[in-house]
């Protein structure tokens, strides 16, 4: 998405949401920032619980497979069920969707049950249940059915990057109509292939130049946050010493599900919102109601936008501060040669080059250290910017 060190600002990360897309080709979000994001369709006491296990290292369920290729599972299951309703789908491409919607149903079910029994990672003798439950880190079953429901919308890019699949109904029932033509005087193997376009499950890479595009605004808005907790979790330089307090003052995996939590709910907000719309859309009072209260919803997106921008930014701060730190490392390996090296000319009563070189090294690991007050103070400032909302300006029309 962005190079190490260089940040991103709030316009650049609300035109991703707008376009449901990020430039380049970022990794798939790690099982933690998964774990977090579907966090945010719990209730807060069960979200409360799933941040605690994170944040003290305790053990969460995880699929085989992953949480990335459950939500493509997901889709597949969902998009084959909707072909199967059709009545325009060729009898010869029937059997062959109906077996491979089978077999994603049975990964589904076996990603489900890693999750909800959590067989090895969750206790299942009462006195271990009881002791978890004293310290608020247990999670109960009908929690882990819903933690896997929301699983099942992981973010992750280009889901529709097939041509055919997304491409409308008629395009779909061009290729039917062609596989209906020639299916007679074709092998399996290639009606297969045909399937493989029409139900999405043939990999592509027309949409590689354009970088990762995602179902819409706000589940590219999870996936801008998982990626920026996962950059900014995994960096030495966070994980270090010298941002041991800062490490205190803001609880990552909390500020992750949170958001989750607002986006989930915005989102249901803004379809409940067009539902009513829609149905009550004759009455003029009521559409005036509806009005007014997406009216009050409007700055909520740019709160949002803005703490997913405070990450960015201490990510951007956390990744400048370890390029000094690797320096300061080297800075080190070079003081212990020089002790080597003064050993070395004390013997030869030269002492004069040693003493010259210490105290140039002395002043460069001086100026590291510095650099690293200033970016302790940089990193305090983007900190505070997760929980400061600024008043904005209502746009003319709710985003996404």
């Amino acid at each position: 998405m962005t190079s190490p060190q260089r940040s991103v600002d709030a316009a650049a990360i609300r035109q991703w949401t707008v376009d449901a897309r990020v430039p380049g080709q970022p990794p798939e979000l790690s099982d933690e920032a998964c774990l977090l994001i579907a966090a945010g369709y719990l209730a807060p006491t069960a979200r409360a619980t799933v941040v605690r296990r994170i944040s003290q290292g305790l053990a969460m369920p995880v699929p085989s497979a992953g949480f990335s290729e459950l939500r493509r599972v997901q889709r597949g299951i969902a998009h084959a069920e909707r072909k199967l309703s059709s009545t325009r789908i060729p009898g010869v491409v029937v059997p062959i969707i109906r077996s491979r919607l089978a077999a994603l149903v049975r990964r589904r079910d076996e990603a489900r049950r890693a999750v909800v029994t959590a067989k090895g990672v969750l206790p299942t003798g009462m006195r271990a249940i009881r002791r978890e439950r004293r310290e608020n880190v247990y999670l109960e079953i009908e929690e882990r059915e819903q933690l896997f429901s929301g699983l099942a919308y992981t973010p992750v890019a280009n889901l529709s990057t097939s041509g055919a699949r997304w491409a409308g109904t008629d395009a779909l029932d061009r290729v039917a109509g062609v596989v209906d033509k020639v299916a007679g005087r074709a092998g399996r193997r290639q009606v297969e292939q045909w399937a493989d376009e029409v139900f999405g499950t043939a990999p592509t890479t027309q949409d590689a130049g354009r970088g990762a595009g995602f179902a819409d605004g706000y589940e590219t808005l999870l996936f801008v946050a998982g990626h920026y907790y996962d950059r900014i979790r995994t960096n030495p330089a966070w994980c270090s010493d010298h941002f041991e307090m800062q490490r205190v003052q803001v609880n990552l995996h909390a500020e992750l599900a949170e958001v989750a939590s607002d986006v989930v709910a915005l989102r249901a907000l803004r379809v409940d919102l067009d539902r009513a719309r829609a149905g009550g859309g004759f009455d003029a009072g009521f559409l005036a109601h509806i009005t007014e209260r997406e009216e009050a919803l409007r700055p909520v997106w740019t709160q949002l936008i803005d703490r997913v921008h405070a990450l960015t930014e201490i990510c951007s701060t956390v990744e400048s501060a370890a390029v000094e730190l690797r320096l300061l490392d080297e800075f080190d390996h070079a003081s212990t040669i020089d002790a080597r090296i003064d050993h070395l000319l004390a013997r030869s009563g030269d002492r004069e080059l040693s003493a010259d070189h210490s105290r140039r090294l002395s002043q460069q690991v001086r100026s590291g250290e510095e650099q690293l007050k200033i970016y302790r103070d940089v990193l305090a400032g983007n900190i505070a910017q997760l929980g400061y909302a600024a008043p904005v300006e209502l746009p003319e029309r709710y985003e996404p």
